[in-house]
């Protein structure tokens, strides 16, 4: 059983891995990502996916001890993830691009953008799924209303 479940291991830590064509960033371009990723909090995320992915790990391999789990998220480098991403910003992303996000992520109102995001997200989440099934309603009936009149 124990070895079914390690076998997950490699399979998630290859998915960890899989990194994009590394091209070189400039250490200029590289600065401004680094800002970028720290004003979004992006550091703090892979902190917390980390933390869920070990969580979702410990539900699935019950069998290995508390101390297995420490060693094992002191292996998982976050900053190894974060050297990933940096090449898919440099590939979407001027220079200039970078500096005008991270003025405005600097700022007051940027601010207040990325702190209210996730409750923006899920307050139009919610709106979209009440949306949603009423389409879906709306498309039940004028289905049924179509097959009564044939």
């Amino acid at each position: 059983m124990l070895m079914k479940k390690m076998s997950l291991l490699p399979l998630i830590a290859l998915l960890l891995c899989i990194s994009t064509a590394h091209a070189e960033v400039s250490k200029e371009k590289r600065e401004e990502i680094e800002k970028m990723l720290r004003l979004t909090g992006m550091e703090k995320m892979v902190d917390q996916i980390k933390t869920q992915m070990i969580s979702g790990l410990k539900n699935q391999i019950t069998d290995v001890p508390e101390t297995f789990w420490t060693k094992f998220a002191q292996k998982m480098d976050s900053r190894e993830l974060i050297e990933k991403i940096i090449p898919v910003y440099d590939k979407y992303y001027t220079i200039e691009d970078l500096r005008a996000v991270n003025a405005f992520y600097a700022s007051p109102a940027g601010q207040k953008v990325l702190s209210t995001m996730p409750q923006v997200v899920q307050e139009s989440m919610k709106i979209g799924e009440e949306w949603g099934r009423k389409i879906g309603e709306k498309a039940m009936e004028e289905a049924k209303q179509e097959s009564k009149g044939k």
